[in-house]
């Protein structure tokens, strides 16, 4: 297991870096390399530090500033493919106690026997856990699902083998804080990395008060894109409706044909703002092809929305036609969210 470096970004630890380095020096992994990455700590912590490396034999590795996990884990990185080119893969593992050294050895020993798999160290929420951690995983695995397809038990975890053909690519993906752990699942996807998950302990001291996660910043890094598809939705939707309110104002009389012909130059035009937000700002990928899929796309949602709004204009005929539309195309916000990412954007 000694071709596996093992690397422990950290920012301002405490007694638990020492406790756990100890114990990593005295288990099985005893002449595994470790590497940990000081993200930016101020110099109170340069005794610990320095103790830790004097007395357990670690390689130190300093940001200057705090940068972020994500770009901890890429300096690392950097040094393993730089100064350990035997090495099969490493280690994440967090200094906060959240994670057992027994944990990390079962990760490592299920990675050896799938060499090319990113491996997981899978915690269970369903147990006693504060709520904002529980919260923001369950979340954070649903969002994830439907943006993705990938289900993963526990996104955010931090204990996780990573082998070295993926290495150079996670140099490249996107993410320098809590994000890029989302951001990895999502690269290993697209390069058939396959992904396996080992249950761990699940271990919170003191409430998970050591966490260095910003809920409000991080959250938005981590939801980063799917907050970009919504606001994107919201302003064309807005569009929709408006141009779609002054056609039937002034178009004269209620018909399937008046609300389909104001349907369609509403879409018209909401639709044109809507692609080049998704293509440039939301997916930041788009061709002619998906061009051609988006209003193929556009084309099924006039129908059905023109179709529905009719109907249930003519069974509840004191409705408010543009109170009904928003109603329909709400339900259809989210049909046209899987089939853009899953379909047009990929």
């Amino acid at each position: 297991m000694n071709e596996i470096i093992i690397v422990i970004p950290t920012l301002e630890p405490d007694y638990k870096l020492v406790e756990l380095v100890k114990q990593i020096r005295e288990s099985s992994l005893f002449n595994n390399e470790i590497i940990i990455i000081n993200d930016g700590s101020n110099s109170t912590y340069d005794g610990l530090f320095k103790k830790t490396c004097l007395n357990y034999d670690v390689i130190l590795k300093q940001h200057k500033v705090n940068k972020g996990k994500g770009r901890a884990i890429k300096t690392a990185i950097e040094c393993i493919l730089t100064d350990y080119p035997e090495a099969k893969g490493m280690v994440t593992i967090d200094s906060d106690g959240q994670h057992t050294v027994k944990d990390m050895i079962a990760c490592i020993e299920e990675f050896l026997r799938q060499e090319d798999s990113l491996v997981l160290g899978v915690r269970n929420f369903s147990k006693d856990v504060p709520f904002k951690s529980k919260f923001g995983n369950v979340l954070t695995r649903n969002i994830l699902k439907l943006f993705s397809g990938i289900a993963i038990g526990d996104t955010q975890t931090g204990l996780r083998v990573i082998p070295k053909i993926f290495m150079e690519i996670l140099l490249d993906t996107d993410g320098e804080r809590f994000e890029f752990e989302l951001n990895m699942l999502i690269a290993a996807k697209k390069k058939a990395i396959p992904i396996i998950e080992v249950p761990i302990s699940t271990i919170y001291l003191n409430d998970n008060k050591s966490t260095h996660f910003r809920a409000l910043r991080d959250s938005a890094l981590i939801y980063n894109v799917f907050i970009k598809y919504a606001l994107s939705a919201i302003s064309s939707f807005l569009i929709d409706i408006l141009v779609f309110t002054l056609l039937l104002g002034l178009l004269s009389g209620f018909s399937f044909e008046v609300v389909l012909v104001a349907s369609i130059v509403a879409r018209a035009a909401s639709s044109f703002v809507n692609y080049l937000l998704n293509r440039l700002v939301v997916f930041e990928k788009g061709s002619l092809k998906s061009l051609i899929k988006y209003y193929g796309l556009v084309l099924i949602q006039i129908l059905l929305s023109a179709s529905f709004v009719s109907l249930v204009k003519l069974l509840f005929p004191d409705i408010n036609v543009t109170v009904i539309k928003i109603l329909i195309d709400s339900v259809l916000f989210f049909f046209s969210f899987y089939i853009q990412k899953k379909y047009v954007f990929n």
